[in-house]
């Protein structure tokens, strides 16, 4: 137990001070983490006799989420930034498929869906999604924001709306599901309750909602769509990443933070929350501005 408070006051501590620095500093912070949930991936499968490629899948996490901090650093357009990293995914998916007939070829291990299946996955899961966690904090199609002890830009406050979203989706879930939970949420993660569920939902939900409306200064209906998208997306990043190990027979994904486990653990619910908050964001807020010009 004091590892485990030990290492979450270190990670949020290291967390608010990465984050608050931004650039290529949370850049290269997203980078590796990113990098070692790939591993973590990797190594998975390995223990369940499946190949994730190097040379595609994780040669490709690397690419993407170096990508999404070019983007970042340089401030590239919104749709040039998507079609760059569209064109990117199109290509993965050609390499890879091209590694998997190569490795058929020379070992028949008879896997070659399955590993060219878990490589695209891996690519997807740690290397476009944790690149959107990047992207989110470069969105600055929003006024600076004046919180009186500092200046926000307004990519880090949407980025700590979903992080404070996700947490308290996590949060609320455990306080409620102990208090209250009494019928199983699902049997992929049998602790969960459906009350739990509710709770969390309900608790991400008003939090959201709040700051959405309060700090980013966006219309009510498209503060009640992020809300609801974040409330969503929040549980099902977490619910996945269960099916995963459960699939894998893994407990903990990994160890990166003693107490905690690995990073695919820490982060499962922010790696769908954050690309499903930038895309509300981009389509409610940069796409009319674009056509309006």
């Amino acid at each position: 137990m004091l590892t485990r408070i030990i290492t979450g006051i270190v990670g949020i501590c290291a967390a608010i001070g990465i984050i608050t620095q931004g650039g290529w500093v949370f850049s290269a912070a997203v980078f590796v983490l990113a990098c070692v949930g790939w591993f973590e991936y990797h190594r998975m499968a390995e223990k369940n006799g499946y190949h994730v490629y190097y040379l595609s899948s994780g040669l490709g996490v690397a690419l993407v989420v170096g990508l999404g901090g070019i983007v970042y650093h340089f401030e590239i357009e919104p749709a040039i930034s998507l079609a760059l990293t569209t064109m990117f995914t199109a290509l993965f998916f050609i390499f890879n498929a091209l590694e998997g007939l190569y490795r058929h070829c020379k070992f028949n291990d008879g896997k070659w869906i399955a590993n060219t299946g878990l490589s695209m996955w891996g690519f997807i899961y740690t290397g476009v999604l944790f690149s959107h966690v990047i992207i989110l904090r470069s969105f600055d199609y929003g006024p600076h924001i004046d919180l009186g002890f500092r200046v926000f830009e307004y990519g880090e406050i949407c980025l700590w709306i979903t992080l404070i979203g996700t947490w308290m989706s996590d949060t609320a879930a455990y306080f409620v599901g102990s208090a209250f939970g009494k019928n199983p949420f699902c049997s992929v993660s049998p602790k969960k309750s459906f009350e739990g569920a509710v709770g969390g939902f309900v608790g991400c939900f008003i939090s959201v909602l709040a700051l959405t409306i309060v700090y980013l200064g966006v219309p009510l209906w498209q503060a009640v769509a992020l809300a609801l998208s974040v409330s969503f997306f929040a549980p099902l990043g977490d619910l996945i990443e269960s099916i995963i190990k459960r699939s894998f027979d893994i407990k903990d994904s990994g160890n990166f933070f003693p107490g905690h486990g690995g990073v695919l653990d820490r982060f499962d619910s922010l790696l769908f929350t954050a690309p499903v908050f930038y895309y509300i964001m981009l389509i409610s807020s940069v796409i009319p501005m674009m056509l309006n010009n």
